[in-house]
């Protein structure tokens, strides 16, 4: 399907609306868990919203050593979350949880020859636990998740809004400053 220029009102518009229906679908707030102060002793219960950032900065730092496309790390975030929200986890097995979300990321958004194996994801990643135990944990999240992965991200909405338009005669970016003419 041809469109008459690369981003027509049009198109932005049903994309905005396509993304804004599965997000709509999907919404649910990830409200972190605070422990009360009668549980103080039951603290290793539940994961806390720090460890969920640490677990974050975790996987930016695996994605980094990967050099994989954002979306894989914005997608293995959502899921994380989406995992995490309805779910108790344990403290224990949150960075087990958090790598199973990084390779369900990696199989949605990038190409079959770049996904990291499992003996690979390990390795790089010091996980601590085994490739069967990443599997284990996958199939929990996709159970848990009713095998729908496919969320909109706040990347797809960057990727929408802040679309580049291309110049046809030279295939250079409009958006990209020009350069200052010497007077």
């Amino acid at each position: 399907m041809k469109f008459s220029e690369p981003w027509g009102g049009q198109r932005l518009s049903f994309l905005l609306e396509k993304a804004v229906s599965r997000e709509t679908k999907m919404w649910k707030v990830y409200v972190p868990k605070k422990p009360s102060s009668q549980f103080l002793c039951l603290q290793d219960t539940d994961v806390s919203p720090a460890q969920r950032d640490e677990a974050v900065r975790w996987l930016t730092e695996i994605h980094s050593k990967l050099q994989l496309y954002p979306e894989t790390l914005v997608l293995a975030v959502s899921i994380l979350d989406r995992f995490l929200t309805p779910i108790k986890a344990r403290p224990k097995y949150l960075r087990c949880i958090a790598i199973a979300c990084f390779f369900l990321g990696a199989k949605t958004c990038e190409e079959d020859e770049c996904v990291p194996s499992l003996k690979e994801l390990v390795a790089s990643s010091s996980c601590g636990c085994s490739p069967s135990e990443i599997l284990r944990m996958e199939r929990i999240i996709l159970d848990k998740l009713n095998w729908d992965l496919h969320t909109a991200t706040a990347l797809d909405f960057l990727h929408i809004v802040c679309r580049p338009k291309i110049d046809k005669k030279s295939h250079r970016l409009a958006c990209r400053p020009k350069c200052e003419k010497k007077a």
